[in-house]
C-alpha cells in the first residue's frame, strides 16, 4: 500500500486538473440531485396546470347539441350545408375519438367515423356542439308539431330557435356577412336573422320575430 501511495506521490495524481477528491464529487453529485429534484418538480407543477386531452376522453361518450351534416365525405364543419350529405340528427350518441382544439375533433356516430373542423378552440367552441348530458339538448321541449321535421333536418316557419338549431344547426352568418365560426351559442342565439347556405354559393334567411321563425327568404 505504502508502495503504491508512494509512486501516487511520484506522480503526483492529485494536482491533475482532471482530479476530483471524493469530497468534491460526493457534492457535485448532489448538486445534479437537486437540479433533477427541481425539474421533475416544474414537469408535475406543469402536468397540473395545462389542461390534457384526458379530461375530454374521461368520458368519450357525448352527445351533438345541434344537427350535423356532412360534406365532401364525413366532412363537418361549423355550420351545415340544408342539403346533401349525411345528416346527423341532434342528440346522437357520439364517441370521441381525437381533439385538437385549435382544429378538428374526431368522432364516431352509427358507427361511422366524422371530422369536425371550426378553426376555433378551447372548452367553450367544443362545449358549443357537444354535451355530456343528452337531457340537456332539449329534445323532449320540442313541439309535437315539429318533432318529425327535427328528425329529419327539416324547417317549418312557426319554429323556436332551439328548434332551428335542432333541425339544421348553426347558421353561417348573422345578418348577411357576420360569421358564427367564433361565436358562441349565446350569441347566436341573439340574433334575429340567421342565414344558411343552401349550396357553397346559394344563401337562404332564416327571419325570427319574437323568438319564432317567422319568414323563410329564398327558396329552401
Amino acid at each position: 500500500m505504502w508502495e503504491y501511495a508512494t509512486k501516487a506521490k511520484k506522480l503526483n495524481i492529485w494536482s491533475h486538473p482532471d482530479y476530483i477528491s471524493p469530497k468534491e464529487w460526493r457534492k457535485n453529485m448532489n448538486n445534479v440531485r437537486q437540479i433533477a429534484l427541481f425539474f421533475m418538480s416544474v414537469s408535475l407543477l406543469l402536468g397540473c396546470a395545462i389542461p390534457q386531452k384526458a379530461d375530454t376522453e374521461k368520458r368519450q361518450t357525448y352527445f351533438n347539441r345541434v344537427s350535423f351534416r356532412t360534406y365532401k365525405g364525413n366532412k363537418i364543419t361549423y355550420t351545415n350545408l340544408l342539403y346533401g350529405g349525411i345528416f346527423i340528427p341532434a342528440g346522437t350518441e357520439c364517441a370521441i375519438k381525437d381533439i385538437k382544439y385549435h382544429a378538428t375533433i374526431k368522432f364516431i356516430a352509427n358507427g361511422e367515423e366524422y371530422l369536425l373542423s371550426n378553426w376555433g378552440g378551447g372548452k367553450k367552441w367544443f362545449d358549443k356542439f357537444f354535451t355530456e348530458n343528452r337531457e340537456t339538448i332539449g329534445l323532449d321541449e320540442v313541439n309535437l308539431d315539429f318533432r318529425e321535421s327535427i328528425l329529419y333536418g327539416h324547417v317549418e316557419v312557426g319554429m323556436t330557435k332551439e328548434e332551428v338549431l335542432l333541425s339544421a344547426g348553426y347558421p353561417a352568418y348573422l345578418g348577411s356577412r357576420d360569421r358564427t365560426r367564433d361565436d358562441d351559442r349565446k350569441r347566436i342565439m341573439a340574433h334575429d336573422d340567421w342565414w344558411y347556405k343552401k349550396t357553397k354559393r346559394r344563401k337562404i334567411l332564416f327571419r325570427f320575430m319574437g323568438g319564432k321563425l317567422a319568414e323563410i327568404v329564398g327558396q329552401y
